[in-house]
């Protein structure tokens, strides 16, 4: 289909009769998975009574900026806008202006959840826009037509840069993900342009759906990631033959927390069967603090699902339309969001650094009782150790993504706007640690499996599936040879999945 739709047509229909049923999950099935989404005429109902509310504040002489008074710094002008085709105008004008973004662009299911996420404000009656606008959306996200919005960039108080780029589409301006011409990609649709009436141009660019919308692609991402970290770690304490204790579910009761609880039960089911070395009595402390390091990362998770959570529900407009009133508010600043994301990233470093220390202790035969480098002839050949050179290098990159990017206040639009949360760099720092946390993973499942291939004692019982995976994946190393191709094809399986079936 025309307009960079993903993946396979639409399965079934999401039926809306409010904000309320656009959830979390639905809007996951919207944008990643081709749901088709129906206005109830319940939900139109109300946003007809905010924009009748909207216009009966008008007439009584109220200013709601972008409407009738200038944005930004000349937030305090009034303008004369009398006639319909002048508020057209006016409000196209303000998504044109705005958009001086550029590639990269957001991936096709990030791009559609904007979409998705700004139809959830619009149909709160809030944003005081006409049901014309909304069913509008609903439409293109039905027909797949998908937006090409920056990802990086995005300097702004709210989000106007990005939204800009993502609605200037409607209106026939602008490109789709997949490069088509916006008016190229209506018109193949059958569609007109959109033309905005008074206060829409504004309130498409209100709000902060693409903060959420990012929230929601990376908490698609951590549920798998996170659970290969884990899965990375179990086959690591195998390999090692490390003491089992650090993971008794007694150590939840020493310290009671359902998520450590979670975490230790997980490892419990990988190590089933394993044997470890009764000489030793402690492994390295990379080992030990596995369940703890791995429950602070399931928490900033589920702290992030809840922050979006919340953010989704939350009416986020700037105007917005209330009882009586028009208020002008900060809610469009969502900090929650882009700090959570912040402090995810922050999670995968300290999880991804214990991973390549284990890597280490794995080639060293202080360790492991194998054979230094994880070679069959230790000197000669160098084994898996530049393999652990290469997890040091993503590690050092992470590091630095662990910076948060939620501080740092910065004057723009002459000093009108002084306060920014920004989001999208947020996302695109979480985006990138998880691809350098399963680069560091790739390394270290080569090192288990050379490790397994070494010992010649069968694995875990519980770690066999990831272990036969692993064997078709990779061969031994019994002689030295590029490992590049080898580890490539590591991150791709666990970007496909590998291990947290």
């Amino acid at each position: 289909m025309a307009g960079g739709f993903p993946g396979p047509a639409p399965r079934s229909s999401a039926v809306v009769r409010g904000p309320d049923d656009l959830t979390l999950g639905t809007v996951e099935r919207i944008a990643w998975g081709g749901d088709r989404v129906t206005l109830h005429a319940t939900a139109l109902s109300r946003v007809a009574r905010g924009r009748e509310a909207l216009r009966a504040l008008v007439s009584d002489g109220a200013r709601v900026y972008g409407l009738n008074t200038g944005t930004g710094f000349h937030c305090s002008t009034d303008l004369e806008v009398t006639d319909e085709a002048g508020h057209a105008e006016r409000q196209r004008a303000l998504l044109l202006g705005r958009a001086v973004g550029g590639p990269p662009y957001l991936p096709a299911g990030e791009a559609r959840a904007v979409l998705a996420v700004r139809l959830v404000n619009l149909l709160s009656g809030a944003a005081g826009v006409t049901p014309r606008l909304c069913t509008f959306i609903a439409d293109r996200l039905n027909d797949g037509f998908t937006p090409a919005i920056p990802r990086t960039s995005i300097g702004c108080a709210g989000e106007v840069i990005p939204l800009a780029h993502a609605f200037q589409t409607l209106v026939g301006v602008g490109t789709l993900v997949d490069g088509t011409p916006a008016a190229q990609g209506l018109a193949t649709r059958g569609v007109r342009p959109y033309e905005p009436a008074s206060k829409e141009g504004i309130a498409l660019l209100a709000g902060a759906p693409g903060t959420v919308a990012l929230g929601i692609g990376r908490l698609r991402e951590a549920r798998m990631l996170t659970q290969q970290m884990l899965a990375s770690a179990a086959c690591a304490i195998d390999a090692l033959r490390a003491p089992l204790d650090s993971y008794d579910p007694q150590v939840a009761r020493l310290a009671p927390d359902p998520l450590l609880a979670a975490v230790l039960a997980r490892l419990g089911v990988w190590l089933e069967g394993s044997s470890p070395d009764r000489k030793r009595c402690q492994a390295p402390v990379s080992f030990r603090v596995v369940p703890q390091v791995h429950t602070h990362l399931e928490r900033a998770v589920a702290r992030l699902d809840e922050d979006v959570r919340r953010a989704l529900a939350s009416v986020t407009d700037s105007p917005a339309v209330t009882d009586g009133g028009v208020l002008s508010t900060g809610a469009f600043h969502a900090v929650e969001v882009a700090a959570s994301m912040d402090g995810l990233t922050a999670a995968y470093v300290r999880a991804a650094e214990l991973a390549a220390a284990r890597l280490h202790r794995l080639l060293d035969h202080r360790f492991s009782g194998l054979a230094d480098q994880l070679t069959p002839v230790a000197g000669p050949r160098c084994g898996l150790v530049v393999v652990h050179k290469r997890a040091v290098g993503a590690v050092h990159e992470l590091r630095r993504l662990a910076t948060p990017t939620s501080v740092g206040l910065v004057d723009t639009s002459l000093g009108q706007e002084d306060a920014l949360a920004f989001g999208y760099a947020a996302a695109e720092n979480l985006r990138h640690a998880g691809r350098l946390a399963r680069e560091v993973l790739a390394c270290e499942l080569l090192a288990c499996r050379q490790a397994w291939w070494l010992r010649a004692a069968g694995t875990a019982t519980g770690l066999q599936p990831i272990a036969h995976d692993l064997s078709e994946l990779v061969p031994p190393v019994d002689e030295d040879r590029p490992l590049g191709p080898d580890i490539t094809r590591l991150i791709t399986w666990l970007e496909r999945g590998g291990t947290a079936a």
